[in-house]
């Protein structure tokens, strides 16, 4: 278990201030935040690259403070990847077991094992200057696996690879974590990773903790409209909880009237959210069954996105609503169409308290 204990942590203008979580042994936990929010700084307090002002960082019981970095266990992949531009590839995957005095035979038994594994034999000799991102990343990956180290920390590793290749290294990620029972710690801005391969995750901003939780937790229900709007929530919508019942709550959202699952919520303003990928688009006078909250609205925006098409509707408040393209094509949508929106009860979730 990794423990950061009431940590303070000062780097020039920039402050870490109280922080505080757990990270059990095995997880794969996510620190996630807006740019400058103190993230790659707690990986590096984790590595032994600064040592706090205030507080303990705890491996186990032990103040990890009294452990030198180079005995810490811990492998760190930076988001360039940092490796060693005076030397092959061979021989930067080999450097932290040679680091770590390992004997010739084992030092080539695992190179030779990281090399295939990672499909980079043939980049053996290559110096590390010419390798394409992907290859970069590999390279990166390997050397920091080749020390067998018990915790893997990973500066947002996927962010300079295209899409096919973002999706290779999630599942390469999910069969290393899972193969070896590692504990992996990496930062990320993307919500897709962190659905993917995440147990738990903490939210940062301004150096301050935001929210910790599983990830299923912090998503069905973040702490605050920012956390919301960071973590991907298209829709978050203001309104005033009208009449709480057992089981399901009737939220008035400037006219539009959402039936959201809630237990022990009491009448009065409330903020919810709805992932656009659960607001469903239908022509109008459209109104599925299955759905508990059905709206007609006018088609404001429409974006494409790849195969992706985002559609802004007026429906009281506005909805964001997310689909493949080809429906979009299908239904002939263009600015100005009247539509029914739709999505199910348990779509809404409350932010907050």
């Amino acid at each position: 278990m990794i423990a950061f204990d009431h940590v303070d942590l000062a780097l020039g203008g920039f402050s870490l201030t109280d922080i505080s979580f757990t990270i059990e042994t095995g997880e794969y936990f996510f620190i996630i935040g807006p740019s400058g929010a103190g993230k790659t700084i707690i990986l590096e307090a984790l590595a032994g690259l600064h040592v706090p002002d205030r507080g303990r960082i705890l491996l186990g019981a032990k103040d990890m403070s009294l452990i030198p970095p180079e005995l810490r266990g811990v492998g760190l992949v930076y988001q360039d990847y940092s490796l060693f531009p005076h030397m092959t590839v061979e021989k930067n995957i080999a450097f932290g077991l040679k680091m770590h005095r390992r004997p010739p035979p084992e030092v080539k038994r695992t190179v030779d094992g990281l090399l295939a594994r990672f499909g980079i034999e043939h980049l053996r000799d290559r110096a590390t200057l010419t390798l394409s991102g992907g290859e970069m990343q590999r390279v990166a990956l390997a050397r920091a696996l080749a020390i067998s180290p018990d915790v893997l920390l990973l500066d947002e590793p996927l962010s300079a690879l295209d899409p096919g290749a973002k999706e290779h290294f999630i599942h390469v990620l999910r069969d290393i974590h899972q193969e070896n029972g590692l504990t992996i710690i990496q930062v990320s801005h993307d919500r897709h990773e962190i659905l993917s391969l995440g147990t738990s995750m903490a939210v940062i901003m301004d150096g301050c903790l935001q929210q910790k939780g599983s990830v299923r937790e912090v998503f069905a229900a973040p702490v605050s409209r920012r956390v919301a709007e960071f973590i991907g929530y298209e829709n978050v919508i203001d309104g005033v909880l009208t009449a709480p019942r057992a089981g399901e709550c009737l939220v008035d959202a400037g006219g539009m009237h959402l039936h959201a699952p809630c237990t022990g919520r009491r009448a009065g303003p409330v903020t919810v959210c709805i992932s656009a990928d659960e607001v469903f688009v239908h022509p109008r006078g459209v109104f599925p069954a299955d759905h508990e909250n059905t709206h007609p609205g006018i088609v404001t925006s429409l974006t494409q996105a790849g195969y992706l098409t985002r559609a802004r509707i007026d429906a009281g408040p506005t909805v964001v609503a997310v689909m493949i393209r080809e429906t979009a094509e299908a239904m002939a949508l263009k600015v100005g169409s009247p539509v029914t929106v739709s999505f199910r009860k348990n779509a809404v979730r409350f932010v907050g308290q």
